[in-house]
């Protein structure tokens, strides 16, 4: 991957509020400064960045996944309703049911044009229930002999766990696809302008069915790994996922009308909750600060993206209109 998110303002200005975030709570709340609790705040900011990066996907391509609670739940229950035979199959069969549901969204937003809004609303819902129909009386359960697994992905080596390293490993991933692969530069494309994308010859089909498939396998990803963690997996026990992920998307920058976004920004953005959320719980803050301050920097961030944008609208138009200029480019 290039280094040109470097020279993003959408980039600098969400690294500088972390790094004052880091240094303004590591003076002030006692406890904040500890290998425990970087370790809590690494692995945190991996889990829902899995999720947001997820919800990225769809963004990027002028969609929005609302469903992705719903999914890591079935996916979280499965995995673990078989762990009795085999935790690996019950991972695998998980993964493959969101990667066959996702490119049956985004093939049905394809194919008919409908709302990605309202589609993905009602799967929330159905997925909801069919949850609870699997989980009818008590949660799936890991089986006591497998609980050295969640042992193992909660251990630190400093101030990492194996549970932050996944995440954080899989998320990488993602982001050189984006920016690498013919299919990640697709999307962003079609999130651009999906007419002209049409025009040069890209399947939007295609785009759509991997960016829900991706935002699925990801959530799944996710639902499995916290269940893992917990040793347990409920209809109700992810709602929680939804908006984390809307907010750590947002807060990193990702515009709803598509074409930009990275997994760098998504990252920052789950580090600047987490990191409030941190000191909420050190600090023996009320609970509803923790709201009114991430409540704050969204709708900060949504006010600065939208000066950002404005000042590149000007930018662009200034360069078009400078004869200068482009003389210069030729």
């Amino acid at each position: 991957m290039n280094a040109n998110f470097l020279k993003d303002a959408n980039f600098q200005v969400r690294l500088a509020i972390g790094v004052l975030l880091v240094l303004g709570l590591s003076a002030t709340i006692p406890g904040f400064v500890s290998v425990p609790n970087a370790g809590s705040i690494i692995e945190n900011v991996g889990l829902i960045g899995l999720i947001g990066t997820g919800i990225m996907l769809t963004m990027v391509v002028g969609q929005l996944d609302l469903a992705v609670a719903s999914v890591a739940a079935v996916a979280a229950i499965i995995a673990l309703s078989l762990a009795g035979v085999s935790i690996a199959l019950g991972i695998v069969i998980a993964l493959a049911v969101a990667g066959v549901y996702g490119c049956a969204v985004g093939y049905i937003i394809d194919r008919t044009g409908v709302n990605s809004l309202v589609l993905t609303v009602c799967m929330l819902i159905g997925l909801r229930g069919l949850a609870l129909m699997m989980t009818p009386d008590r949660p799936a359960i890991l089986p006591f002999e497998m609980f050295w697994i969640s042992d193992a992905l909660v251990a630190q080596w400093g101030p990492l766990t194996l549970l932050g390293v996944i995440c954080l490993v899989i998320i990488g991933i993602v982001g050189l696809a984006m920016r690498q692969t013919r299919l990640g530069l697709s999307m962003y494309a079609v999130g651009g302008n999906v007419e002209r994308a049409r025009g040069s010859g890209i399947s939007t089909r295609r785009v759509y069915m991997a960016a829900f498939a991706g935002s699925a396998i990801l959530g799944a990803i996710a639902g499995i790994l916290a269940a893992l963690r917990s040793g347990s997996a409920s209809g109700l026990g992810f709602e929680s996922f939804l908006l984390a992920g809307i907010t750590v998307a947002v807060v990193g920058g990702i515009p709803l009308e598509g074409g930009r976004g990275t997994v760098i920004n998504v990252l920052l953005g789950a580090l600047i909750i987490r990191l409030i959320s941190s000191a909420v719980a050190l600090g023996g803050i009320p609970g509803s600060f923790e709201s009114i301050a991430v409540g704050g920097i969204l709708l900060a961030m949504l006010l600065l993206d939208y000066g950002l944008g404005r000042r590149r609208q000007a930018a662009a138009a200034g360069s078009r209109a400078d004869p200068g200029s482009i003389q210069t480019q030729q």
